[in-house]
């Protein structure tokens, strides 16, 4: 174990989740239409940056989506890292729990099926759904007496 206060890195934050996908323009309906990311730019019709929120330092946190016909899987290409694609992400979400019940009401009425656990040790609650390639997408949501 390291004495954090000796430990030279520091994060702050995620700053960039890399998610490959069938079908580029059908993942970038689904995050800006249903979730309410905002596309900030599409590169060589096969990867599309999303942001999320603000980030640290000028850093805007993101999530770039890329298609799984882009060449250099696992090799940087255009000084970007691909990634061999993730399952799962989380979104975290400053919202009080009973503003849950109204989200689960629109993902639902979205189509989707969302799932909901309680992590109770942190009484942290999380809502589940999956994006159109099978991602697990999780948002939590903190009561405000118990904020990490």
């Amino acid at each position: 174990m390291t004495d954090d206060a000796l430990h030279p890195i520091k994060p702050l934050e995620v700053g960039e989740v890399v998610l490959r996908v069938a079908d580029l323009q059908r993942s970038i309906a689904f995050y800006s239409e249903i979730l309410g990311f905002k596309l900030i730019r599409v590169l060589h019709d096969s990867i599309a940056f999303m942001r999320v929120a603000d980030g640290v330092e000028g850093h805007t946190q993101i999530i770039g989506l890329f298609s799984r016909e882009w060449p250099q899987v696992g090799k940087v290409r255009h000084g970007t890292v691909v990634s061999r694609g993730y399952r799962r992400f989380i979104t975290s979400r400053w919202i009080s729990l009973k503003d849950c019940d109204k989200t689960l009401e629109y993902l639902t009425k979205q189509g989707l099926k969302p799932n909901t656990y309680v992590h109770a040790w942190i009484g942290w609650r999380s809502i589940y759904i999956s994006d159109p390639d099978d991602n697990t997408v999780e948002s939590v949501s903190y009561p405000t007496t118990n904020q990490p």
